[in-house]
């Protein structure tokens, strides 16, 4: 009786995304994990009502397993760059506080931080609705099913032409985060995710 009770309280949580949320989705997954390649460029924004805390701007490319992350965030006035990448044998990463850097790099797989998007919102929340609106599907998931978690709400906006995804807003702690892409590229060659060292010709290497 009790696992009848578990798959009654499963389908349950899973009735309140309706399927065409779960289409729209599915069908923005799809197009953000192009077999050949995607490089998309989004600007970050953190603000606590008026107030600015941080922006931003990340550029994320990937291919099957290959990846690659670079994040530049300005913070207090200071100058902060995180590059990030897995070539298929090599994991590296590169910090630059100021005109500093340090590469580091180890052998293995990539890093769980760098799987790119995940838009698979149904494992977090119960509830979604969807509109459509000026050529975009806006996608609002609530009731998270961790009671605990900070964030009580996130919001999609979705290419109805192409799916590619354009936009996420949320909420948590009282700061407002806005990603919006700026761009996308299709198509990226192997080269792309290598390391390559003559970019950083001051930089301390480590490697691991």
């Amino acid at each position: 009786m009790l696992w009848v009770l578990v798959v009654l309280s499963v389908f349950g949580v899973q009735a309140q995304i309706p399927a065409e949320v779960t289409e729209v989705m599915t069908r923005c997954q799809t197009a953000m994990d192009n077999p050949n390649g995607l490089e998309y460029t989004m600007d970050m924004k953190v603000a606590i009502g008026p107030v600015t805390l941080t922006n931003s701007q990340l550029v994320i490319g990937g291919k099957g397993d290959k990846h690659r992350t670079s994040m530049t965030m300005k913070i207090v006035g200071m100058e902060v760059t995180i590059e990030s990448g897995y070539d298929g044998k090599e994991t590296w990463v590169m910090n630059r506080v100021t005109d500093k850097d340090t590469v580091r790099i180890s052998k293995g797989n990539k890093m769980k931080s760098d799987d790119g998007v995940d838009l698979d919102m149904a494992k977090d929340f119960k509830k979604a609705k969807m509109k459509l609106k000026n050529g975009y599907y806006e996608i609002e998931y609530s009731d998270p099913i961790d009671k605990s978690s900070e964030v009580k709400r996130i919001v999609f906006k979705v290419s109805a032409k192409n799916y590619y995804l354009q936009e996420m807003r949320t909420s948590a702690k009282g700061a407002k985060v806005t990603m919006t892409i700026t761009r996308i590229k299709v198509g990226l060659k192997d080269d792309y995710f290598k390391l390559d060292l003559s970019k950083y010709p001051n930089a301390v290497v480590v490697r691991e």
